[in-house]
């Protein structure tokens, strides 16, 4: 079928007692052209489309409406065709209860699974499903990740949030702005939400920190929007130093991987066994913001005099951690990095 409101137009006629050829010649086409509409035969031209409103008074909007589902049911039943997965099967590759719940997205039929695929489609503003697992496509930077779905909806989550925010001229020099601020709110072992996303606004960067679904491994993102700097991190993160490396880490890419985001997202993952070395990169740049490489190697020994060091304790305990040299279960970290009050 090449049309699907063809059969309500045949429906129509009959119950109007309308012939075939009177009403071609009303909407200036042949009997057998419109008897191939009525049988699906052909597609429904935007003209064609406009003289059956016209003549009949179905609203332009209902036929358009009537035809854009009927070629989104093809396209997904085509892919899962590909695919060799059912429609149930796809759409719970979007945890699609939980998208509801956790990012607010109202299906128009819950009790139709292409009706919410195509909700799905929608909130993703995407209009085929193979966008989401072409390789090298704009949507992820990285392709590794083994949830491409979620990580999808997350992205797209994030994108809403930013979407609203009032972000100031960009330059390269605010990032040593908003690092010597983030290490301020460290050392007193603050985090504001609210706070962090003014600052980062008005030193020209975008920022959303938002849940992710469950299943995905992502912690954070940085992106390039119309030469400005957008980074996501999700709210994994429990106590201050996590989630301060997390946005430090992120800002490293902002400093060095810049041109290389404007291809798509860079997706930070945790226990990435496959780190490439950009990402390598960005987290000794931000070890080495949290504190110093040149006084971390005098002092990483030293840890049983925290207090009469010069370091952000929380920093300095998760280096310590990260390098195996303490336990993320000691009292020492735990301590001395403690879980974020009003938790995120």
């Amino acid at each position: 079928m090449m049309n699907k409101f063809g059969k309500e137009l045949g429906e129509f006629l009959e119950y109007k007692n309308i012939s075939i050829k009177e009403f071609a010649d009303r909407i200036n086409t042949t009997s057998k052209n419109l008897i191939d509409i009525i049988k699906g035969n052909v597609e429904l031209s935007q003209n064609m489309i406009y003289n059956i409103s016209f003549i009949t008074s179905i609203p332009v909007s209902y036929i358009e409406n009537v035809e854009q589902n009927y070629k989104m049911d093809k396209i997904i039943k085509d892919y899962l065709d590909e695919e060799h997965i059912t429609i149930r099967n796809y759409i719970n590759k979007f945890s699609y209860k939980e998208l509801s719940e956790k990012y607010h997205l109202v299906y128009r039929d819950p009790r139709n699974d292409y009706m919410i695929a195509k909700d799905i489609l929608k909130y993703l503003r995407i209009t085929n499903p193979n966008s989401l697992t072409k390789e090298n496509n704009v949507i992820f930077y990285k392709s590794k990740n083994d949830k491409p779905e979620l990580l999808a909806l997350w992205l797209e989550r994030c994108n809403r949030i930013i979407e609203n925010q009032k972000v100031e001229k960009y330059t390269k020099e605010n990032i040593d702005k908003l690092v010597e601020f983030i290490k301020k709110e460290a050392s007193n072992n603050l985090f504001d939400e609210n706070k962090l996303i003014l600052k980062f606004n008005e030193n020209g960067i975008f920022l959303a920190i938002e849940d992710d679904l469950k299943g995905t491994k992502v912690r954070g993102a940085f992106k390039v929007l119309n030469d400005k700097p957008a980074i996501f991190i999700t709210k994994k993160h429990k106590r201050y130093a996590d989630i301060y490396f997390a946005l430090l880490h992120e800002l490293a890419h902002c400093k060095s991987d810049f041109n290389r985001a404007k291809s798509g997202s860079i997706i930070t993952l945790l226990d990435d066994k496959e780190t490439e070395d950009y990402e390598i990169k960005a987290d000794k740049k931000t070890l080495d913001w949290m504190v110093s490489d040149k006084i971390y190697e005098n002092i990483k020994y030293d840890y049983k005099k925290i207090d009469e060091l010069d370091v952000i304790k929380s920093f300095y305990v998760y280096r310590l951690a990260k390098d195996n040299i303490i336990k993320y279960s000691d009292k020492l970290y735990q301590n001395y990095n403690p879980l974020i009050k009003n938790e995120l």
